[in-house]
This record gives structure tokens, C-alpha cells and sequence, in this order.
């Protein structure tokens, strides 16, 4: 179970994935921030990856899950489940880098489509958590909206899940074992 901060953490393990698995070593590097804020001029050598959290939805299908225990006489709400929406985008002055890129990245995701281990970081650290990755499609119409919406023109980009993130919820109420039981019985 993780922290609240785990959102963050969940980012940083997949930009230490990229960092630390793409090859060639240092072919480029990962910005985490929004895509409207990248820039490329011709000056820039090295390319890069953005890395941008879209998207933060709750999973339904964890949302019936039952209090658990934690203690004598004790009992915890179940985690929030999230599932996280990430957009990669590449950035550089030459197209066919970008594309070179973007094809890199997806491998690094690919070879690790469930981060678990030395990758993840933070509260995750230590853990047996796991984070899955698919790719996500998403249709022309779906990304030209999301390029509008950053006022930009629209770039190359795909889409990533990352399923299931839990936050531990502080909610616990303390409760008593039934130890005695009256029964009343009667003859109709």
C-alpha cells in the first residue's frame, strides 16, 4: 500500500526507467514537463521525451473492496485505485530523431511493461507493488484534442496506463468481535 505522495513517485520511477534503460546510454534526455511548454530550436543537439501525467482516473473495478484489518478490533477503509494516463511525446529539431526517439522510449515501456523492483522509487521503494504499463490507444481526434487544448499544433505523441496505483486511505473505525449471542426462540 502507498502514501499519498505516490502519484509522484509512480512519475519519477518511469522517468529513471527511461533515463536508465534507453539505448544507447544518454541517447536522450526526459522532461516532465507539459508539452505546451517544450521548445525546439536548432541549437538543441540532444533530443528528448516528455513525459507528461494527462490524466488521473479511479478504477472501477477496485472501487467495492471491503474494510480491512489492521489491528484488534480495527478496520480500514480499502485504498483509493487510480489508474494513471501518460502522454510521450518526442522533442527535436530533426523529425527522423523524433521518431527514433518515440520508437526507443516505447521499447524501454515494452521490455517493462510491469515496473517492480530497483525501478520503482519513493514510497514504492522496497515494495511489492507493481506498476503495469500498456499502451493506450488513442484516436487522432483524441490527441488533436488534447493539442488544442495546449494551444499547440499536434505532435507525434502516444498514450500510456498505468494501472493499478493505490493510496491508503486514514478512514478507520474500531469495531468489537460478537462474543455472545442471545437467540429467543417460541413455538408458533
Amino acid at each position: 500500500m502507498s502514501a499519498s505522495t505516490v502519484i509522484g513517485d509512480v512519475t519519477q520511477s518511469l522517468e529513471d526507467l527511461l533515463k536508465t534503460e534507453q539505448r544507447p546510454a544518454n541517447f536522450f534526455d526526459v522532461s516532465l514537463k507539459s508539452p505546451a511548454e517544450e521548445t525546439i530550436d536548432q541549437s538543441t543537439t540532444k533530443p528528448k521525451i516528455n513525459l507528461f501525467l494527462m490524466r488521473v482516473l479511479e478504477n472501477p473495478h477496485a472501487k467495492n473492496q471491503d474494510w480491512a484489518p489492521v489491528g484488534v478490533g480495527e478496520l480500514q477503509y480499502p485504498p483509493l485505485a487510480l489508474d494513471l494516463l501518460y502522454l510521450l511525446t518526442p522533442f527535436s529539431s530533426s523529425k527522423l530523431d523524433e521518431h527514433r526517439v518515440l520508437g526507443e522510449a516505447m521499447r524501454v515501456f515494452y521490455d517493462h511493461s510491469i515496473v517492480t523492483g530497483s525501478f520503482l522509487l519513493g514510497s514504492l521503494a522496497g515494495t511489492t507493488e507493481e506498476l503495469k504499463l500498456d499502451l493506450r490507444p488513442c484516436d487522432l481526434e483524441e490527441l488533436t484534442k488534447v493539442w488544442n487544448a495546449f494551444n499547440k499544433p499536434y505532435r507525434l505523441s502516444v498514450c500510456y496506463d498505468v494501472r493499478m496505483v493505490f493510496i491508503d486511505s486514514a478512514t478507520r473505525q474500531q469495531v468489537t468481535r460478537v462474543i455472545e449471542k442471545t437467540g429467543i426462540y417460541s413455538q408458533i
